[in-house]
């Protein structure tokens, strides 16, 4: 049976304990589970699991041979459900029936490893605040519209660039990341629209530290492998879209922009799906069924078919076990009373507003000259000024909802809060 290292321990309960942290800290975090799917013998979560709400847990053996086994699990039901049926017993401890959660002797002991009854975690486009991970690539990173990078488009993935490749018969065209400030890149599409990614096949592997967002689909077209154990760690976003294991055409375009998934690869990043699910775009296809390795971890709305029998991918969900203290840059954080903005700069200008939520206006205190950005849910720019002090802003005229006041300094570090219009 697989040991946790103790540093792995004390990360683990000084997180729990914090309440808060980012998305990226889990391995698997599901938001709207689909009771008719179940987790049983053989299968294997090396990092914490969040779901809000239940999930089904069976196991075919009478031993312990082979059980489920989490690094942690969380539910915000007070059971789970033993199944394979979804009409199965309501079940509080660990061990019933068959089924032994493992690592059982870490499980029985409860929180901070077996955990029921959990808050529900914070979830969707309207609760976490991706539209701060836009500005900061508006401001700070590279910016790509829908005209730079259309719906369809294949994109190359390597140290200090990445390239894009519109359609079989264009160019492609390179973006640099040398002289930005922020390691954030956004790409400006619709949620009806996709692009394909993975690591230039002729690189030795992806080391820096990368977010890229979009409103999209992310479609993983082949490898994305880091460049050794001190590689930086990219994390991927999207709002509206799906994360989607891309289906091999026949024909394909030419090397290097050609589709890699006919046979067993591993995708390295943490994926933020908002209010999308993890798929294949063919679970029919390959045959026979190959591997799908996410090294990092995936939180989502939901999950969808990615095998059919004996074709499609079979899942494996490998941990990178830095997560637990770091996380890509710019990806979002929860705290279990709302919702904050991760900063990776040093802490940003001291903020305070006079009421919160608000009617009609909003006193500013900041304490150092900086420039106020506001945003409403959708991440449109509303008003960019700048100030030193307090400073009344007037949002009388705005509807009631729910907008990001973002203050960056003179450094570039930033705050955000959460403002409630009544």
């Amino acid at each position: 049976m697989k040991k946790i290292p103790v540093f792995l321990l004390l990360s683990i309960v000084s997180l729990l304990a914090a309440q808060e942290g980012s998305y990226s800290y889990y391995c698997y975090f599901h938001d709207d589970p689909i009771q008719s799917a179940y987790f049983t013998d053989g299968y294997y979560c090396g990092g914490p699991f969040r779901v809000n709400g239940s999930v089904i847990l069976t196991s075919g053996t009478s031993g312990r041979n082979n059980d489920p086994y989490f690094y942690s699990f969380t539910l915000s039901s007070d059971y789970y459900i033993y199944g394979p049926s979804p009409s199965g017993p309501h079940v509080t401890v660990p061990q019933y029936d068959k089924l032994w959660i493992e690592p059982y002797e870490m499980m029985e002991q409860g929180s901070p490893w077996f955990n029921l009854g959990a808050e529900p975690l914070p979830f969707g486009a309207d609760q976490i605040e991706w539209m701060v991970v836009r500005a900061a690539a508006m401001n700070y990173g590279l910016y790509l519209t829908t005209a730079e990078v259309p719906d369809g488009s294949r994109i190359l993935l390597e140290d200090g660039q990445i390239t894009v490749k519109t359609d079989e018969y264009s160019a492609p065209v390179v973006y640099s990341f040398s002289g930005l400030d922020e390691p954030v890149v956004w790409i400006e599409n619709s949620s009806t629209d996709m692009f394909y990614l993975k690591c230039d096949p002729g690189s030795q592997g992806f080391s820096e530290e990368l977010t890229i967002g979009t409103q999209g689909s992310i479609f993983f077209s082949g490898p994305l492998e880091y460049n050794g154990d001190d590689a930086g760690m990219l994390g991927l976003i999207s709002v509206y879209g799906d994360g989607c294991i891309a289906d091999k055409p026949y024909p394909d375009w030419d090397a290097p922009y050609d589709i890699q998934t006919d046979q067993s690869f591993l995708f390295s990043a943490s994926i933020l799906l908002l209010e999308g699910k993890f798929q294949a775009e063919n679970y029919s296809q390959p045959y026979p069924q190959v591997d799908f390795t996410l090294f990092g971890g995936i939180q989502m709305r939901g999950e969808g078919y990615t095998s059919s029998s004996a074709s499609g991918f079979s899942l494996f969900w490998e941990y990178d076990e830095r997560l637990l203290n770091q996380s890509p840059p710019w990806y979002p954080q929860y705290e279990l009373s709302g919702v904050k903005t991760s900063n990776t700069l040093t802490t940003g200008p001291e903020l305070s507003v006079s009421s919160n939520p608000f009617s009609s206006s909003v006193l500013l205190n900041v304490s150092e000259p900086c420039t106020v950005t506001i945003y409403d849910s959708s991440g449109r720019l509303l008003n960019i000024f700048n100030t030193n002090g307090e400073i009344l802003w007037d949002g009388s005229a705005l509807p009631p909802g729910v907008y990001i006041l973002h203050v960056s300094g003179a450094v570039g570090n930033g705050t955000s809060l959460r403002l409630v219009k009544l």
